[in-house]
């Protein structure tokens, strides 16, 4: 703020001095000049009124006839003061002069301008009429005491002007210490205000009515731009999250346009392929029952019959995921023992180098759904994980939880009870996420799945009004959660068993 001010002043005090270097001169000149040509005319007038006075007397009186009188009015110019040449001519061409100037050089002529000649001297005539007969008066006037007071009034405005200067000077400067101060102290709050504390008053508590009326103007403007900016940062806030969710529901969209599309197809491929295995199963199965139990040729049909019934199952799968999972009416089911079955299932089929650990965190309530198929789609994500860790083992987590709050954006608020299978397997970067939902797709080998698995648990799950999200990074494995919205009136369902894949509970 010392700052502000300092260069202010020197500002102010430049362009102040530069003002009065410009307009000082002019000024100066201009009261000289008046003040002398009022001198002059002064001057003038009171030599040609005292010539006057004398010329009358020499007309009225009858100083004339007598030498002495004469000689006398004329010495009385000069013992004035003022005369310093004074003398009659008469008309024959005789003159009489002041014995007091004897010795000047006589009359030049008459002067009409103040100063002319430059000998200091005013030289006048005056005609002095007498009894028919013409005489004139000559008289010479010093100039050098008008010169004086000229002189000293020069002093005495230039005097003048320089203390006008001076004063001027010292009430611009004061004035500018009474406005600089509150500016500098607007300057400081304006950038504490720039620097993002939007509290600050602009208040300065100045005793100018101007510069309080300025304050109350820019408060007035802070607080309008400050109301401004909080709502334009609130309308950026939700026009992201609007943005946000708007991308995720385009997604969401094209995901059940793609799943409804090839859902579609595969229904149609399914009923045919159906079509197909209705006559074979018919048909092998009469063979069978018509040939003794020791044929050779009864086994292989047996075999056929086997893998006939498993293309059946297969194509069961494919219509449950294109029909959107229609199953019977619903129901509240606990999943608790739909998990414990489903890892009971799970020690027959995974390698010994996964470990599997299941718990739940105290009693959940049962949720909206069919047995069936929760049980289906509890298989499909554990499947999902231990082929994950296949080759180099690792350990899936199975956990059942209910929770209050939704600690996940991407599901709605509400409570929610929590299937997570996690496993700790190679993991999948986000281009393999965003497709794992996807029918037929898979990142495995030729023959080593149909990539139907987790396209079906999500049919599973959108069918029972559940929600599946998850979580992976590559070689940091990978974590599905299943969110069962709670229903209205839940019934709690005892908890889920903590156990390992040896079978020891824990």
């Amino acid at each position: 703020m010392a700052g502000l001010i300092n260069r202010l002043w020197v500002r102010v005090t430049l362009v102040v001095l530069l003002v009065l270097a410009l307009l000082l001169p002019p000024l100066y000149f201009a009261l000289v000049l008046i003040d002398e040509q009022s001198h002059v005319d002064s001057f003038i007038d009171d030599v040609r009124l005292q010539g006057r006075m004398l010329a009358d007397e020499f007309e009225l009186g009858d100083s004339l006839d007598s030498r002495e009188r004469t000689q006398a009015l004329l010495d009385s110019v000069l013992l004035s003061g003022f005369g310093v040449y004074a003398e009659i001519v008469g008309p024959d061409g005789s003159n009489r002069s002041s014995l007091v100037a004897a010795s000047h050089p006589g009359f030049p002529g008459d002067d009409f301008e103040f100063g002319s000649r430059g000998d200091g001297v005013y030289y006048l005539s005056l005609p002095v009429h007498r009894a028919d007969r013409p005489y004139t008066l000559r008289l010479g006037f010093d100039e050098t005491q008008a010169r004086q007071e000229m002189q000293r009034t020069r002093s005495r405005v230039l005097v003048a002007l320089g203390t006008f200067a001076a004063t001027a000077l010292a009430l611009v400067l004061w004035l500018v210490s009474r406005i600089a101060k509150p500016l500098g102290h607007l300057q400081l709050l304006a950038s504490r205000i720039a620097g993002g504390n939007y509290d600050e008053q602009l208040r300065s508590g100045s005793s100018i009515h101007e510069m309080r009326e300025f304050e109350a103007h820019l408060e007035s403007m802070r607080i309008e731009l400050v109301g401004v900016n909080a709502r334009l940062s609130r309308e950026m806030v939700e026009l992201a999250t609007s943005e946000a969710q708007r991308r995720g529901l385009e997604e969401h969209l094209r995901q059940r346009e793609r799943v409804a599309t090839v859902g579609t197809m595969a229904g149609g491929i399914a009923h045919e392929f159906n079509n197909i295995l209705t006559p074979i199963l018919l048909y092998s199965q009469t063979a069978l029952d018509t040939l003794p139990a020791d044929d050779v040729a009864a086994d292989d049909l047996r075999r056929v019959v086997a893998s006939a019934h498993r293309a059946r199952a297969l194509i069961g799968r494919v219509l449950t995921f294109s029909r959107e999972i229609e199953t019977g009416p619903l129901a509240l089911v606990a999943v608790g023992p739909v998990v414990d079955e489903t890892v009971e299932l799970l020690r027959a089929i995974v390698p010994p180098n996964v470990d599997i650990v299941a718990g739940t965190a105290g009693a959940v309530p049962e949720v909206v759904g069919e047995p069936g198929l929760l049980h289906q789609l509890v298989m499909n994500l554990c499947t999902n994980a231990y082929q994950a860790m296949r080759a180099s083992g690792g350990r899936m987590t199975i956990g059942l939880e209910l929770r209050h709050e939704a600690a996940d954006d991407r599901v709605e608020p509400g409570d929610y009870v929590v299937l997570s299978v996690a496993d700790t397997g190679h993991g999948m970067d986000k281009a393999t996420m965003n497709r794992i939902f996807e029918p037929f797709f898979t990142t495995r080998e030729i023959g080593e799945g149909t990539g139907l698995g987790l396209s079906v648990a999500h049919g599973i799950a959108a069918s029972v009004g559940a929600t599946i999200v998850v979580d992976s990074a590559p070689g940091a494995g990978s974590e599905f959660r299943v969110y069962f919205p709670v229903p209205a009136d839940p019934r709690p369902a005892p908890a889920m068993e903590v156990t390992h894949a040896d079978g020891i509970d824990h």
